[in-house]
């Protein structure tokens, strides 16, 4: 019982992390102090998470969760708490059309990304590169660590599943003993 109101109490902080991070996102200003405070914010809220992840280590995909959030965390720590994103991939995913060429050098408004030339980008190998079109959701652009924490998600909820639906364990009946056996060595 007390796991499970630690778990609950974990992915509550973790809940309140992540909406801390998109309101910081979404409200805090781009330049400045306070866009340097908004990108170690994100910088550090995203290590927390993935600290976070390992408090559920019991699930294999807690791993790869845990994993895929500091692969992020590496060309993030690189750009000053920004997701690097080269400008020739935005352009050729049509995401988003509002970014133009003159927004190389600065942090988009929709999110956590930092618009480069590839030229420009350290460890651009884990950077925000993979053009990836999602029904019913659209077109975005993902990351290496983005691909390894998805699917570390879909292994916990599968083992999640699998642990809910195998049946518990039966008991096996003690032996009958007699009453004086006392579990050592007859004489």
């Amino acid at each position: 019982m007390k796991r499970h109101a630690d778990d609950v109490a974990v992915l509550g902080v973790a809940a309140a992390i992540f909406l801390a991070q998109q309101l910081a996102i979404s409200y805090m200003p781009l330049d400045g102090a306070a866009g340097a405070a908004r990108r170690l914010l994100f910088l550090v809220t995203t290590i927390a998470l993935a600290g976070l992840a390992l408090h559920f280590r019991r699930f294999l995909g807690a791993w790869l969760v845990a994993a895929g959030i500091l692969l992020n965390v590496v060309p993030m720590t690189a750009h000053g708490g920004a997701m690097p994103i080269d400008y020739e991939i935005l352009e050729r995913s049509g995401a988003f059309p509002e970014v133009t060429e003159a927004d190389i050098g600065r942090q988009t408004n929709h999110g956590k990304d930092l618009v480069l030339r590839r030229d420009d980008i350290r460890f651009f190998w884990l950077s925000d590169r993979y053009i990836v079109d999602l029904p019913l959701y659209g077109t975005n652009i993902y990351s290496l660590g983005d691909f390894v924490l998805f699917a570390g998600l879909g292994l916990i909820v599968l083992q999640a599943a699998f642990e809910a639906l195998r049946p518990a364990p039966v008991p096996r009946p003690a032996a009958d003993l007699p009453a004086d056996h006392a579990g050592g060595s007859e004489r």
